[in-house]
């Protein structure tokens, strides 16, 4: 019976250095990125906000349809933006009790800041959105007449 003793392939030595450090990077990259984000968000909402401060200011000093429908504009897309990107939606399903499956859905706040950046901007522009939501009734009343 022979016995064989270098059998056993030689074993490679494996950079376990590198590895850990690749992970630490691309952490590192997604958080940089990621603040970069919030901070062309918040500049891009505070410009939007301007924006709508200033039609305001127009549709106050005088009323101009023109006016009303950009700054109508303004304020849609300042909502989407913040809608998009303060808030979370997610699906969950459960068993109840009973076993009969539910579906959930979970509306989840992400940036506070931006939250509070629309609810400021609510409070301040209250009476203009109050004049544009006559507006649009009396408009109801008119195709109302019409049809």
């Amino acid at each position: 019976m022979d016995v064989k003793v270098n059998a056993v392939p030689p074993t490679q030595a494996i950079d376990i250095t590198s590895k850990k450090d690749a992970g630490v990077d691309t952490d590192f990259k997604f958080t940089l990125l990621s603040k970069i984000e919030e901070g062309e968000l918040q500049t891009k909402l505070n410009t939007m906000m301007k924006d709508i401060n200033v039609h305001g200011d127009k549709i106050a000093k005088h009323m101009d349809i023109k006016d009303m429908k950009k700054y109508r504009e303004l304020i849609k897309d300042f909502m989407n933006e913040v809608v998009t990107h303060s808030h979370k939606f997610s699906r969950e399903n459960f068993l109840d009790k009973r076993g009969r499956h539910r579906v959930y859905g979970i509306v989840k706040l992400i940036d506070k800041n931006v939250d509070d950046l629309a609810q400021e901007l609510l409070k301040e522009e209250k009476s203009h959105l109050n004049i544009l939501g006559k507006i649009d009734e009396i408009k109801g009343l008119l195709l109302d007449l019409v049809i």
